[in-house]
């Protein structure tokens, strides 16, 4: 980490906003929509950041079900997914990162409209380079959203070289190393710290995360 990275790329969920009771209650209601158990609400924290494919999956369904699941899901999540609020910080972080020129890029497993929208609504539309974001299908993984936010920073000209990702769950790791690039975990989202083991570094705190990405001079609150 002697070397300054070239540009930087951010998970959303459990990141940059936490979006833990919207996801959570868009499981519920989807699952008691199809009539479905609902299980409690920790093992549903689980599934805030992974891909919804995987998620209802483990939750033990499959087929064609899960596609219905998927899509009442979406119906529903669609109605609440601007109202997740920044974590103290970040939105001065993002700020003080774009002042210095470093290009940044979003690379999430929400769905890319949502993922424009959200940004878009917490004011940071001119602060990314790049709106990375998961598509339909279950195809879309981590990795695929990561290698399609560099091919996008590249296309405008940004320096690629030295990339990171920031994020906070063994998905964001898992998907780092498969794109390879490295990652930063931080300690405020929905993984268990065991997951970040692997991760270059990881930032208890905001003001930790600035100092590894180079932030001088800037306030974070």
């Amino acid at each position: 980490m002697s070397e300054p990275w070239s540009c930087v790329l951010f998970d959303v969920d459990g990141t940059i906003v936490d979006s833990a009771p919207q996801v959570t209650r868009a499981f519920q209601l989807s699952l008691e929509e199809s009539g479905l158990p609902v299980p409690e609400l920790d093992r549903l924290r689980r599934y805030v950041g992974p891909p919804l494919w995987h998620s209802f999956a483990d939750l033990g369904y499959e087929g064609e079900q899960v596609t219905r699941l998927v899509t009442s899901y979406r119906r529903i999540y669609d109605d609440m997914f601007l109202d997740p609020l920044p974590f103290p910080g970040l939105v001065e972080l993002l700020d003080a990162l774009h002042a210095q020129g470093l290009p940044l890029a979003t690379a999430t497993s929400k769905q890319q409209y949502m993922a424009a929208a959200q940004i878009e609504h917490l004011g940071l539309s001119s602060t990314f380079d790049v709106i990375a974001g998961a598509t339909a299908g279950p195809g879309s993984t981590k990795a695929t959203v990561i290698a399609d936010a560099l091919a996008q920073l590249d296309a405008l000209g940004a320096n690629v070289s030295r990339p990171v990702l920031v994020g906070d769950s063994i998905w964001d790791v898992e998907g780092a190393h498969t794109a390879g690039i490295d990652v930063i975990g931080v300690s405020w989202g929905y993984g268990e710290e065991k997951e970040l083991a692997s991760c270059v570094a990881i930032a208890q705190s905001v003001e930790e995360l600035a100092t590894l990405l180079g932030v001088t001079n800037t306030t974070l609150s």
